[in-house]
């Protein structure tokens, strides 16, 4: 396996100094009816109405509610296309994500390995588990925006430590290189996982070993920096350990990072 060195991450950790990020804002679209915004992303004869999406919507937030409607989407034997309509509207119900911001995502991640799965995920009950799923989708976006291949989301695979099967994040592919991407949403003050995150950077690093001869670019990305400074020392010196990038900001900002970090490697 290829671990970046000292000095290239050394470069990375300047990124965020030298870069003038853009801003980019999801507006809303509060003046639509509710029943617009949650019209059909793809036209199918199997389409479920907007009532059936309501009553989906309503089900999903309660404890459990996802196995329930899971279990129910999967009695109707829908195409794959319609499923993913499907969920992406009773995000967009759920105010889980604006209806223009779903449009553009829905029209490049369509039919992308793990779409539907992740899809599913932020309509539960768990905000936690919204936000952190959201982020991976929104890293997945920008990167197809910026012109990256998405290889898909939630990208399972056996690393031989933990015990079962983990998953990549976000897996791309840009300029004949895999970029494998652990994507972490927590507020600066959350208190980190330390023995998760350390996992977490594990298995990424065990990821590109078994992907050799092939170089892997491995980044753990977190929307924010964390207060803690002795948790965050302890995340840079893993990830340094193991070949991997630790990024920080928000989607858009990561995949700019990302790009420029190709340029390096």
């Amino acid at each position: 396996m290829t671990y970046l060195s000292i000095n290239k991450i050394a470069v990375i950790a300047l990124l965020g100094i030298s870069i003038a990020f853009p801003t980019h804002a999801y507006l809303g679209v509060s003046a639509k009816s509710a029943t617009s915004v949650i019209s059909t992303f793809v036209k199918h004869q199997k389409s479920l109405p907007d009532d059936e999406i309501i009553r989906l919507s309503n089900i999903a937030k309660q404890s459990g509610g996802t196995k329930v409607v899971g279990k129910e989407l999967g009695k109707l034997n829908l195409p794959k296309d319609t499923l993913e309509d499907t969920y992406m509207r009773i995000a967009v119900h759920q105010s889980k994500l604006p209806r223009d911001e779903a449009e553009s995502m829905f029209s490049r991640l369509r039919g992308t390995q793990g779409f539907r799965s992740t899809l599913s995920k932020i309509i539960g009950a768990s905000s936690v588990k919204t936000s952190g799923h959201l982020y991976e989708l929104r890293i997945a976006d920008q990167a197809s925006q910026f012109g990256m291949r998405v290889k898909g989301t939630g990208i399972r695979f056996d690393d031989g430590i933990k015990q079962g099967i983990t998953d990549i994040d976000v897996l791309l592919e840009s300029k004949g290189r895999q970029i494998a991407i652990e994507a972490k949403d927590y507020s600066p003050t959350t208190a980190i996982p330390l023995i998760k995150f350390r996992g977490d950077i594990k298995s990424l690093a065990q990821y590109a070993n078994q992907q050799s001869p092939s170089k892997v670019i491995t980044i753990f990305s977190m929307s924010n920096k964390p207060n803690d400074a002795l948790s965050l020392k302890i995340l840079e010196n893993e990830a340094q350990k193991n070949g991997v990038a630790l990024l920080f900001g928000n989607a858009e900002q990561q995949i700019i990072q990302i790009k420029q970090l190709q340029e390096i490697l």
